[in-house]
């Protein structure tokens, strides 16, 4: 039941914004960028972090699976994928869905291992220095 409130939340969020992404980069070379709390990567020309909180939210599955496909990663669930299709119905043009970006590429695949091992880290380190505060 969570599931299909969640979808139809999902789904109403990305018809009240559709089409609002950014379509085209004004940058000659976007960087990469790791969000911590979805686990994935997104590109600072993509429109996610300006756009509205909800809309963002949403998005969180949606580049999740992104970087599954970056990654060759095959463990994704399927909800994730149709959050993905779902987003590509309502922002067809939108720039992150470019072929480059949700392809496997094993250059990004290693910076982003790279980028997830640093996040653990400080995650950990964050936990730890938390824990003595505590004691």
């Amino acid at each position: 039941m969570k599931r299909i409130i969640l979808k139809i939340l999902i789904r109403r969020i990305f018809k009240k914004h559709r089409n609002t992404l950014p379509i085209k980069s004004d940058l000659s070379n976007p960087k990469m960028e790791f969000h911590a709390m979805a686990d994935a990567v997104l590109w600072e020309d993509e429109g996610l972090m300006e756009c509205h909180p909800d809309l963002q939210n949403a998005f969180t599955f949606v580049i999740y699976y992104r970087t599954s496909l970056i990654t060759g990663e095959t463990n994704t669930g399927t909800v994730d994928k149709q959050y993905f299709e779902l987003a590509k119905k309502y922002f067809p043009k939108w720039i992150g869905f470019e072929l480059s970006r949700c392809s496997y590429n094993a250059e990004h695949s290693d910076r982003i291992k790279r980028i997830r091992k640093v996040s653990e880290w400080r995650v950990e380190k964050l936990m730890t220095e938390a824990t003595e505060d505590v004691e």
